[in-house]
């Protein structure tokens, strides 16, 4: 019987082989993402509170308002960083970073009762924001807002005609709302219902600029989403952009002013 000892020992060995491998890959992909460098992976949550230059203004960000941190300097995608990473101070310059914040009490995931309130919200009214920032060699230039708008809302496409935007007669919480106003010959119903569509949203200041540029989706889905951004200029030189279903774009100004307020507040004192 010395082969049956022989077989069932090989069957454990790899069993147990497997067992490695298994626990290898899912660890793997727990902590990095196939989309990302290993050094931008690593840099999701950071071990400690980041310091740097955000848009001219030195800054101290909250460990838990920090996430994929990136500096000027830092490798790109798909590439190793060359030589050692430098010690940072407030005089480094900060490309991007991003966070969630619950609104309207502005916590972050600071604790594992609020990163667990977090993962637990799915509902259309989730209080949770997902916080962009570009900065540095990322920043879009001065009156960013006011170019995207023409870009996107006032250039006829003369390709794709029915995906053209007209102003609505009605301003919605506030904004001046615009719409797609072709038929897609595809299906030949109004492009506005498509699920690619978006409606766009703007509000401009009382000298006419762009102060705030919100699209969107009319997806048929319980939480539609939407993408907010608007400018830190001129306390900082840096573009923000949040995620939120479109159920809360009654409340886009308090966001954008308690966002605004809560970046503002990194400011070293």
């Amino acid at each position: 019987m010395k082969w049956l000892k022989r077989i069932t020992w090989l069957i454990f060995i790899l069993m147990g082989a497997s067992l490695v491998w298994y626990l290898a890959v899912n660890k793997a992909s727990t902590t990095t993402n196939s989309f990302n460098p290993e050094e931008m992976a690593a840099a999701k949550y950071a071990p400690r509170d980041v310091v740097g230059d955000l848009g001219g203004v030195p800054v101290t960000i909250p460990r838990h308002f920090a996430n994929y941190v990136e500096y000027e300097g830092d490798p790109g995608w798909g590439e190793k960083r060359q030589g050692f990473k430098p010690e940072r101070s407030h005089q480094s310059k900060l490309v991007s970073f991003g966070y969630h914040t619950r609104f309207p009490d502005m916590a972050g995931e600071s604790s594992p009762e609020l990163i667990k309130d977090k993962r637990s919200q799915s509902n259309p009214d989730t209080p949770w924001i997902s916080v962009g920032i570009n900065t540095g060699k990322d920043y879009p230039g001065d009156n960013f807002l006011d170019r995207a708008v023409h870009a996107t809302l006032e250039t006829p496409n003369t390709i794709l005609k029915y995906e053209n935007y007209e102003k609505l007669p009605n301003k919605e919480h506030g904004l001046t709302a615009y719409a797609a106003a072709g038929i897609d010959p595809k299906t030949n119903k109004p492009y506005r219902e498509d699920a690619d569509a978006k409606d766009a949203f703007v509000s401009r200041d009382k000298s006419g600029q762009v102060n705030a540029f919100i699209r969107c989706s009319n997806r048929n889905v319980p939480t539609p989403p939407c993408r907010h951004d608007f400018s830190l200029e001129p306390d900082m030189r840096a573009k923000v952009y949040l995620s939120y279903p479109r159920g809360q774009l009654p409340r886009w100004h308090e966001m954008q002013e308690a966002i605004k307020q809560q970046i503002l507040s990194f400011k070293l004192q």
